[in-house]
């Protein structure tokens, strides 16, 4: 062989490498249009120590262990999908889902939201048998792929001023006088969304009347990047506890009630592990106008229709759950949405307590519907006997509540009504009424570090 032709086929042999190091690279990391935040670069030091604890080299996701993914799960619910335990899934059906089944089906290859998904986490006792508790993490602007186009400090003020105060209406005249191109968007967004924004819940247990119950369901905001998986945001949920049963007396009137029906054991099918969000539709609140179709075109579908319960009760921003084929028994026709009904609380986010669709708080449901693709994947997976359960407790309920009497409840509502007036329209919270009520006892622990003070400084004064 000749000098010229040995120099051909090495440059032959190295395009062939680098060709298929590229395919490989592909088939690992898709997409890679994804902003590292804050909250990646903490797991991903934890990912790396745990990795070099094993004494093993970082990992494709699809070859980490059941361990190391349960690990992972503790500290980033993104990958419950990838646990292949059967104790999370219906049995009969697909045990954990892989890398790849993350992806979106229906957008087109390289769509920038084609890697995000949801998480379904409806445990709410931990592997070691504790409470796990609900804690809310609530999106930041800043690390969205929507917002990378705008100036950073203008994302990042929006991120932190409190809707509602002297700082924020200059931050909107800030916003019109520097974006004169781009600010309807920005502040279209704000109004429809971002200004329902009320403080994460963070919750030990809910209270329903005389019973606690142990917290932790949440839907979860998750993107596929790279080599990890980055939640985005996490939601608290109540996922179905209840049915309607129906009593018919001597003259043959008919009248319903609420019992107890638990997706576990035999109903576990219930619960598809695969859905697809085939429709967003929206709510009678907001106005539906040109540039919230442009931004359903922008995610790939959406709806201005809004759903009703029985044709009597709004259920608002609703997505609707599609179980995906693998699922014939599963249930059609859930949702996501905003809580709807009186007797189906808001203070019972975090805990089971819906007919079947998933219920979140205005915000939540408002962020939802605005950051979901079209036809987004949502996986659920939970464990039967840590699905749901009763906390035992010593003494009386009260001794759990933050009021004890009327008049302390009702002192609140003045003061929530006085000084938070948005926040208690959108928690649904009158002036007066039960003070075991759980909107009334949510909003005590949205503020409840503002009210404590407020009581403080009201007694200094009477003192005085």
């Amino acid at each position: 062989m000749n000098e010229k032709s040995k120099y051909k086929w090495i440059r032959i042999i190295l395009i062939l490498f680098l060709g298929f190091s590229y395919w490989i690279v592909l088939k690992e990391i898709k997409p890679l249009n994804c902003i590292t935040n804050a909250d990646y670069l903490a797991f991903q030091e934890i990912r790396d120590s745990v990795e070099k604890y094993s004494v093993k080299p970082p990992k494709p996701i699809d070859s980490l262990t059941i361990e190391e993914l349960w690990l992972y799960y503790v500290i980033n619910p993104c990958y419950l999908p990838l646990i292949a335990d059967s104790s999370l899934w219906e049995p009969g059906t697909k045990i954990g889902f892989t890398y790849f089944d993350l992806f979106n089906d229906s957008l087109p290859h390289g769509h920038s939201y084609e890697n995000r998904y949801l998480v379904g986490d409806f445990n709410v006792i931990d592997n070691n048998g504790n409470n796990r508790q609900v804690v809310e993490v609530y999106p930041k602007l800043q690390y969205l792929k929507e917002f990378e186009e705008f100036p950073q400090d203008i994302i990042l003020k929006i991120d932190t001023t409190q809707y509602g105060t002297a700082e924020y209406d200059s931050l909107i005249l800030e916003i019109k006088l520097r974006l004169p191109e781009s600010s309807i968007v920005l502040l279209n967004f704000m109004k429809k969304v971002w200004d329902y924004k009320m403080l994460p819940i963070k919750r030990e247990y809910s209270i329903s009347w005389n019973t606690l119950f142990a917290t932790g369901q949440s839907i979860v905001m998750c993107e596929a990047c790279k080599d990890t998986l980055i939640m985005i945001g996490r939601f608290a949920t109540s996922a179905k506890r209840l049915d309607i049963g129906i009593r018919t007396d001597s003259d043959g009137n008919k009248t319903e009630y609420y019992i107890e029906h638990l997706p576990i054991g035999a109903k576990r099918r219930y619960y598809a592990g695969l859905n697809i969000i085939t429709s967003k539709s929206w709510e009678w609140k907001r106005v539906y106008d040109s540039l919230d179709l442009k931004r359903d075109i922008e995610v790939g579908g959406g709806y201005r229709h809004v759903v009703m319960y029985r044709n009597k009760v709004e259920l608002p921003n609703f997505l609707l759950l599609t179980p995906s084929a693998d699922y014939p028994h599963a249930m059609t026709n859930n949702g996501i949405h905003e809580v709807a009904l009186q007797d189906v609380a808001r203070g019972m986010l975090g805990t089971a307590n819906s007919l079947g669709c998933l219920r979140v708080s205005d915000f939540a449901a408002k962020f939802l519907r605005w950051w979901v693709p079209q036809n987004c994947k949502f996986f659920i997976a939970y464990n039967d006997t840590c699905y749901h359960r009763r906390i035992e407790y010593d003494g009386s309920i009260e001794d759990f509540l933050p009021f004890k009497t009327e008049d302390e409840g009702n002192r609140f509502r003045k003061w929530i009504n006085t000084y938070k007036p948005l926040y208690a329209e959108i928690l649904q919270i009158s002036e007066t009424g039960n003070y075991k009520n759980g909107y009334i006892i949510d909003g005590y622990f949205y503020f409840k570090d503002e009210y404590e003070e407020y009581l403080q400084n009201s007694k200094n004064l009477v003192e005085k």
